[in-house]
């Protein structure tokens, strides 16, 4: 496996890292649990028992926490007539844009697709993320602390993983 630490290059012009350089990405963050990090909740219901829950439904979570560490701009990928979405930051350095989510970071629009396909088909919009969303998604959510915390210790923990 190479070093999840380094950009690595595929398709002639096209770069990845962190977890994006595992060959199991969505195995490696199934594997970083809530508990290596805080004490576990007594509570049935609590869906953060890994990290792969922020990549695949509480990526908004993981987005905005990219922005309170990194400074990074989230933005949401949304089908149009808004049925489906996935929160993520962009980043533009060097005359080449960039996909920041759980997985790491990217170049290839095709690639970090792999996971928006899953809640956004046919025509989509991007968009920066609202007040609106933000608040929209938190009061859906009886979890957003530990969300956030969560999603603030991985980026800590893995930052060379998402800094550009």
């Amino acid at each position: 496996m190479k070093e999840l630490e380094k950009f690595y290059r595929f398709e002639r012009i096209e770069r990845h890292k962190g977890f994006y350089n595992h060959d199991k990405n969505y195995k490696a963050l199934s594997d970083i649990n809530y508990i290596d990090f805080f004490p576990p909740l007594e509570d049935d219901e609590f869906p953060l028992d890994s990290a792969f829950w922020l990549l695949y439904g509480s990526c908004n979570h993981f987005a905005l926490s990219l922005k309170n560490v990194l400074n990074y701009t989230p933005y949401i990928i949304e089908n149009k007539n808004k049925s489906g979405f996935h929160a993520f930051c962009q980043v533009y350095k060097g005359g080449k844009q960039y996909y920041v989510d759980a997985r790491g970071v990217t170049s290839c629009f095709d690639e970090f697709m792999e996971i928006a396909n899953d809640f956004v088909n046919g025509e989509f919009i991007i968009r920066p993320v609202t007040e609106d969303d933000i608040s929209e998604w938190e009061k859906g959510f009886d979890y957003n602390d530990e969300a956030y915390m969560f999603s603030e210790a991985i980026i800590k923990k893995y930052k060379s993983y998402y800094t550009i």
